[in-house]
């Protein structure tokens, strides 16, 4: 019987890096993400909107749309730290990498290009290696053209503009000596003039013609903005009144003049980012140009030109909440615009035609930072993530008035000052997490989270009648535990130590990224303390009734299982038997076992001593005479049976070891080794689950690949996931959603070291 995959959801946010996005006027988005490109079709409704491309060894710097004479874009090109380009080409309804452009010898870091004719391409792709390198296609294969050296200088942005008199193209350097270096093509590139004014590094170009001009827009770290008109030079007369001396340059064999038509100052910070756009006015009668510009100082605004010809702002937007740190770039679309920011999430405002102003709207995001561990509520309504960057993110189902149903994250609950390392759901309102500290912290979710989840997903999580519990929660400004906000409180002023506020807000849909980012967090209802390092990993027992942590540790004393009663979060035992860190724990489905596997490359089973009480003694275990793994054991999982569970190492074993009867009172149980399976890379992460009668193991490996197989007496494999549907960088955890039934559609979460949190439904064919 086969088995059929299809992508639910995908969560990951972009680059923290500037021109990591572009946006096309087809509606379709694309930005790096760790060392993937992902597209982002903004039209989709009800179903997984991105689609991941891999094809880079490394970081993704630069993503840019390749625009036809038209307009269209079916072509990208992407520039990464592994030395290359890559141009993607949208071929038979998929996207394919069609040229690998090699040569540099260090990181690309910006890249720009440009249809000098129907099918006639051109790429300029600028490295850390102080060059800048032309490509041009010549039947369908990418040639290197020139190289530019730019001695020990360093190109931060490039742009390319056709001249409208001549057809012909101009290109634009920015580099480190705060110059904008304009090339004009004879046989080679060549320099023809330098652009001079910014006191700092320009970090974005953008273009447009108007009235056979060019009107160049640059973006500095120095705050400011400036436009400048590149034009066919007319010798005016000379009159009685002042004039200031044209700067020309000649190109094509055509003398152009330069001026500086205004100075844009509206930014407190750096500014990263510009865009031009072009909008229709009343009546679609006039066209007038709108500028958008982006900055580090937490705001985008638009720019518009009034009849007097002074240039104005007519919006400004910009991030709430603590945690945020401006804008590295923003982008038009059709009737909307998007920032990407520091935190690498997307920020979007669509335009309301009724109000004529701006509206945040819902938009695609995730961690930025590599996610550590996924877990489900105990019944399955939603998906907790918790990850490098700091945060723990809550993904849920959202029940759209069409009837289809679209995944999206739904709550932020906890924005922390260390990175997050494990976690796990205790009830469906309540989860544990740890981070890089010595303490666990115990979490539950808002009246206001309850309330907003029932309207999004149409489950009530939990009865809260009456409950007089916090409706919100905020940070304080210096410290790492969330505060609960009661009903009641006056929500309107700031503490002293009270960075962000909570204010209760009524979802019918999913959040946008500024209520996320300042409204969902979840109050700490406890600590947990008594480890003497970093808690590495924690699990909670299916019955809820408790809670098992262990640390890193380089001795057995500090590599002990401390087990914690859930009802009142007292430690009840130290479980003591490995000698180096625990690597994951799991409980068996009925809450009898504990199974615990460690760098040691050994895996120890601790078994309840009765069904009343909660204390535990080891009841099997391996050691150097009965031990198959000759490397760290990276996984456990166990079968739903209870009765074999899955061990998975980094000498790419996977091993089941199923139970046999206790020979003596006083003896052990013996688990014996029931199947074995050998790959050739480490194995990362382990999950199993039974459906249509059969037993389906998923394993996740270092490569990112998941492969999923039917155990029976042999391993068969059902299917292997690859890096555009899996994970590109190490699998972290894999996790099966809870069911009721055999029968119900099986759910496959997964989040890997390269952010990606990912959702896929797995049906019998």
């Amino acid at each position: 019987m086969k088995t059929s995959v299809r992508q639910v959801y995908t969560s990951v946010a972009c680059n923290r890096t500037p021109e990591i996005l572009d946006w096309n006027k087809e509606g379709f988005m694309c930005f790096g993400a760790s060392n993937s490109v992902v597209i982002y079709d903004t039209n989709v409704k009800g179903k997984d909107p991105l689609i991941v491309l891999c094809q880079h060894q490394s970081r993704v710097n630069n993503v840019k749309w390749l625009r036809k004479p038209d307009g269209s874009s079916t072509e990208l090109v992407s520039a990464s730290a592994d030395k290359t380009a890559v141009v993607w080409s949208l071929k038979d309804g998929a996207w394919r990498a069609t040229s690998n452009l090699l040569g540099h010898q260090d990181s690309v870091t910006t890249v720009y290009g440009i249809y000098t004719g129907d099918d006639e391409l051109t790429v300029f792709t600028g490295s850390i290696d102080s060059t800048v390198k032309v490509w041009t296609r010549c039947n369908d294969t990418m040639l290197l053209k020139q190289t530019i050296s730019l001695n020990s200088g360093l190109c931060l942005t490039i742009h390319a503009q056709i001249l409208p008199a001549v057809k012909k193209p101009l290109l634009f350097l920015a580099l480190d000596d705060n110059k904008i270096h304009v090339f004009a093509l004879n046989s080679d590139y060549h320099r023809v003039d330098t652009l001079v004014g910014h006191e700092d590094w320009v970090r974005g170009v953008d273009s447009y013609i108007e009235d056979k001009a060019v009107l160049l827009a640059s973006a500095s770290q120095d705050t400011y903005i400036r436009l400048w008109r590149i034009q066919e030079y007319y010798d005016e007369p000379s009159g009685s009144g002042i004039r200031m001396e044209d700067k020309t340059f000649i190109a094509y064999g055509v003398l152009w003049s330069v001026k500086l038509d205004a100075v844009l100052a509206g930014h407190e910070g750096w500014v990263y980012g510009v865009h031009w756009d072009c909008i229709n006015e009343i009546g679609n009668k006039q066209k007038r140009q709108q500028l958008l510009s982006s900055s580090l100082d937490k705001t985008i605004i638009i720019w518009q030109q009034e009849n007097t010809g002074a240039w104005v702002e007519t919006v400004r937007v910009g991030e709430v909440g603590g945690n945020g740190l401006g804008f590295y770039g923003s982008k038009f679309g059709p009737n909307a615009f998007v920032g990407h920011g520091y935190n690498g999430s997307l920020h979007m405002w669509k335009y309301d035609k009724e109000t004529g102003k701006y509206d945040p709207s819902v938009v695609v995001g995730g961690h930025f930072g590599g996610v550590e561990a996924v877990c489900w509520e105990p019944s399955g309504q939603y998906l907790l993530s918790v990850s490098q960057d700091q945060t723990a993110r809550v993904h849920a189902p959202w029940k759209r008035p069409d009837g289809s149903t679209e995944w999206h994250e739904v709550a932020r609950p906890q924005v922390h000052g260390y990175d997050l390392t494990a976690a796990a759901a205790v009830s469906p309102d309540m989860y544990v997490s740890a981070a890089d500290e010595k303490l666990l912290r115990v979490f539950r979710a808002t009246n206001n989270f309850v309330d907003n989840l029932h309207r999004i997903t149409g489950v009530t999580l939990v009865e809260r009648e009456g409950d007089t519990g916090p409706e919100g929660a905020s940070v304080p400004s210096l410290g790492l535990s969330n505060k609960a906000v009661f009903t009641g409180d006056d929500l309107t002023q700031r503490d002293d130590d009270n960075d962000g506020y909570f204010v209760p807000v009524q979802l019918h849909g999913p959040p946008t990224e500024e209520t996320l980012m300042q409204n969902t967090l979840w109050p700490e209802v406890q600590k947990l303390y008594g480890h003497g390092y970093e808690v590495f990993c924690v699990d909670v027992s299916p019955d809820g009734s408790l809670l098992a942590s262990a640390c890193r540790a380089t001795t057995p004393e500090h590599a002990a299982v401390l087990l914690w009663e859930v009802t009142n979060w007292q430690q009840i035992q130290k479980l003591v038997h490995h000698s180096l860190t625990v690597t994951q724990l799991a409980f068996s489905p009925n809450s009898r076992f504990l199974l615990s596997v460690s760098r040691d490359r050994k895996w120890s089973l601790f078994i309840r001593k009765s069904n009343t009480e909660n204390r535990f003694e080891l009841a099997a275990y391996t050691d150097k005479t009965n031990g198959i793994h000759a490397r760290i054991i990276w996984c456990c999982a166990w079968i739903s049976d209870s009765k074999k569970f899955l061990t998975g190492s980094r000498d790419g074993k996977v091993c089941v070891w199923s139970q046999t009867p206790i020979m003596s009172e006083t003896s052990l149980s013996v688990y014996v080794l029931y199947n074995k399976l050998g790959l050739d890379t480490s194995v990362t992460s382990l999950a199993a689950t039974a459906h249509s009668n059969r037993v389906i193991i998923a394993v996740g490996l270092d490569t990112g690949l998941i492969n999923l197989y039917h155990l029976g007496h042999e391993w068969t494999l059902l299917l292997q996931m690859d890096h555009s549907s899996a994970h590109h960088m190490t699998v972290k955890r894999l996790a099966f959603r809870p069911r009721e039934s055999d029968d119900e559609e099986v759910l496959l979460a997964s989040g890997g070291a390269d952010g990606f949190v990912r959702i896929h439904r797995l049906r019998a064919a």
